[in-house]
């Protein structure tokens, strides 16, 4: 089979890049005959292997229908990996979709769906996405209210597949992760992971770790992130907030935030040095965490917020989910998993079995299933 993929790739600094990078990977291992090229974005690394060729030829601010057209001609599949920012609004992504080989199996998969309630443009975030939806013969998401929503703007629910996000594996030892990192080799740790920003409420863990000290001394909250390059000022001043907020609760030694961004070899010893991954967010955006799935991949107990983005954790125990801003919620299950080690194994078996059923090579076979059945 002869596959296409629409994206952007790596090197380039984005979620959508290394997710297709992974799928690859993985649909490499589950069919090692199929011939992969990735119609990439400019800024992605070229690459001319067997069966495997990455081409940068078009820029997301520029006209990229014909380039992307001329270099998908012939293949059986073309996969598009759409999301808002990459793509916008205007024409050129339908005029695509129509303009693609007639012959070829179209398929996107709509990373985030935005409804119109949540969004500043209110309907045209949801609208484009059912646009280009129909326009294609088949649609990866990775969530069911995803999928919900599509449905109600009236895409054909026999069009609409729910694929999880895959899970990349991470059996790195904690104690080695630890000293690696310098970080406390018998301590308690807390991770959150990621650059900071106001929605991902990192002044609610505070507040929760405070809770948690009166119980155990040893426990630490590592903050494995910073700004990002990019960075709001509202973002900006709500980091200068944490800073000031640790201060004020006396939390100097027990939260470790070294404020810098950490380069993508050092994420699996980030994950694996952790006791407890957290995701506190607060977001009504429909789409999938790539690092929830990578503290999956680790094996590590998971407590995240009761919104969409985390709808999976119910999957492995859905007593891991917390209301939004519940920092006592959040220190009641921590504690929890620190003291009953009958929950912990229990919740540490089920993430096992949920990182081997979304394993990249999972994942990467169940789109090739899709492939030969559209």
């Amino acid at each position: 089979m002869k596959i296409a993929y629409v994206s952007t790739h790596l090197p380039t600094q984005c979620g959508i890049a290394t997710y297709t990078d992974y799928l690859i990977h993985g649909i490499r291992k589950a069919d090692p005959a199929s011939e992969v090229k990735i119609v990439a974005e400019q800024g992605a690394s070229p690459i001319k292997e067997d069966k495997l060729e990455v081409i940068p030829c078009w820029d997301r601010n520029e006209n990229y229908v014909d380039p992307i057209i001329s270099h998908t001609k012939g293949f059986d599949v073309i996969h598009i990996q759409h999301e808002y920012s990459i793509y916008n609004f205007d024409d050129r992504l339908p005029t695509l979709l129509q303009g693609l080989d007639e012959k070829a199996k179209k398929i996107i998969t709509i990373h985030c769906v935005r409804p119109a309630q949540f969004s500043e443009r209110w309907s045209v975030d949801e609208d484009f996405a059912a646009r280009i939806a129909t326009l294609a013969d088949a649609v990866i998401v990775h969530l069911p209210t995803q999928e919900a929503i599509l449905t109600r703007l009236g895409v054909p629910s026999k069009k609409i597949h729910i694929i999880p996000h895959g899970t990349e594996l991470n059996d790195e030892d904690k104690e080695v992760s630890r000293k690696r990192l310098g970080l406390p080799v018998d301590a308690k740790i807390l991770l959150m992971i990621g650059f900071i920003k106001r929605h991902k409420c990192l002044h609610i863990v505070l507040d929760t770790l405070v809770e948690i000290l009166e119980k155990f001394k040893d426990v630490y909250l590592f903050v494995a992130g910073g700004l990002a390059p990019t960075a709001s000022k509202s973002d900006i001043e709500y980091a200068e907030y944490i800073g000031r907020r640790i201060e004020k609760l006396g939390l100097q030694k027990n939260v470790i935030y070294p404020n810098k961004f950490f380069p993508n070899e050092d994420v699996p010893y980030l994950l694996s040095s952790a006791d407890i991954v957290l995701f506190p967010y607060y977001e009504e955006d429909r789409s999938a965490s790539g690092s929830f799935h990578l503290a999956i991949g680790a094996k590590k107990p998971i407590i995240a917020s009761r919104t969409p983005k985390f709808e999976e954790l119910k999957n492995i125990c859905d007593e891991l989910l917390v209301l939004p801003y519940n920092s006592s919620g959040i220190a009641a299950i921590a504690i929890r998993l620190f003291e009953d080690s009958k929950f912990r194994q229990y919740v540490v078996s089920r993430t096992e079995e949920y990182r081997d059923y979304t394993s990249w090579q999972a994942i990467a076979s169940q789109h090739l299933q899709l492939y030969q059945e559209v």
